[in-house]
């Protein structure tokens, strides 16, 4: 990715447990002049709730 070049990140989330939610993100470039777009990164990554003291904690999952 270079400086000018634009970039579009988009976010699908793939499940809620009990504590946790996986989340799959892929990043975009395009050269601003360009009309091609290029992948330029992936990753699944899952987030954990915690609670004050740094514990897991129940996640609600929203509709």
């Amino acid at each position: 990715v270079q400086i000018g070049d634009v970039v579009s990140v988009y976010a699908e989330l793939l499940s809620v447990g009990r504590t946790s939610m996986k989340i799959d993100v892929t990043a975009w470039r395009r050269a601003r002049a360009g009309l091609e777009s290029e992948k330029v990164t992936h990753a699944t990554m899952t987030f954990v709730a915690i609670d004050d003291d740094g514990r897991p904690r129940a996640v609600v999952a929203q509709p």
